[in-house]
């Protein structure tokens, strides 16, 4: 789900930088790229110039995806990634053995007993990266798309008392600003777990309210209580919503502006 608007407002929560800072252990990093932004840096497409610090199997990929947005979310997105975790490992960006996980999601084998988990988002301009050595880390970012019938995904895909709570909104702007809200969060939780929508959106309820490290336990049985996350909102603009969900409440999170200018 994603429409088509740029991040058009900066917020405090976000720091611009010119020069990467390192992982710390406990910390928990977030880094925002504003594809929007990028296309003033040069006349060179954005795949183009991104592509090189790609792996071949990477930039084979790339080459296949539709040219424009898609190709850019996938070369920008995989190239900065790569540099975030070659910054934070200390190994050569273009060597990083990025592999896919049982569920689909990229992962990174630990290195010399080093572990360093990562996620990745994206929504029309905008792409969230997240790190941490601390555990595992989740992250959503998503556009508001009014031409989406979020009543009818919001049946087949949250809880009922979450379906009741929205259809009790009745001004639209405050129903779809919900929406994605719970929506946002749920991925957010789930791809911290792992298995991404491969586990049920529906098996788990959301508070209504903002959260700021709002426990989450998800996958428990009567023989296992499951992974517990925290899971938190995050300031973008008026017209998109993000959370982000990580296992320590202690971990702090530092929010970035990737800086895209610089000659990776």
């Amino acid at each position: 789900m994603a429409s088509h608007s740029g991040l058009s407002l900066m917020s405090s929560d976000w720091k611009q930088v010119d020069i990467l800072p390192p992982l710390e252990t406990t910390e928990v990093q977030l880094w925002r790229i504003d594809l929007a932004d990028a296309t003033g840096l040069g006349t060179t497409g954005l795949n183009d110039r991104f592509a090189p610090l790609l792996a071949p199997s990477e930039q084979l990929h790339a080459n296949r995806c539709r040219p424009g947005r898609v190709q850019d979310h996938f070369s920008v997105g995989r190239a900065c990634l790569r540099i975030l975790l070659g910054n934070a490992s200390g190994l050569d960006l273009r060597s990083l053995p990025i592999s896919t996980g049982v569920h689909g999601k990229p992962e990174l084998p630990p290195i010399h007993g080093d572990s360093i988990a990562f996620n990745v988002a994206h929504s029309a301009d905008t792409i969230l990266i997240a790190l941490t050595r601390s555990g595992s880390v989740g992250v959503d970012v998503e556009y508001y798309d009014r031409a989406t019938d979020i009543m009818e995904v919001a049946h087949y895909n949250f809880t009922a008392s979450e379906h009741r709570s929205l259809a009790a909104i009745t001004d639209p702007h405050s129903r779809i600003r919900t929406f994605y809200r719970y929506w946002t969060r749920k991925e957010a939780v789930l791809k911290a777990d792992g298995r991404g929508l491969i586990a049920s959106l529906a098996s788990f309820d959301i508070p209504f309210e903002s959260v700021h490290l709002h426990p989450i336990r998800i996958g428990g049985s009567t023989d296992d209580q499951g992974k517990l996350f925290f899971v938190s909102d995050l300031t973008l603009n008026t017209e998109a919503a993000g959370a982000i969900a990580f296992e320590s409440p202690e971990s702090p999170l530092r929010q970035f502006i990737f800086p895209l200018g610089q000659p990776w």
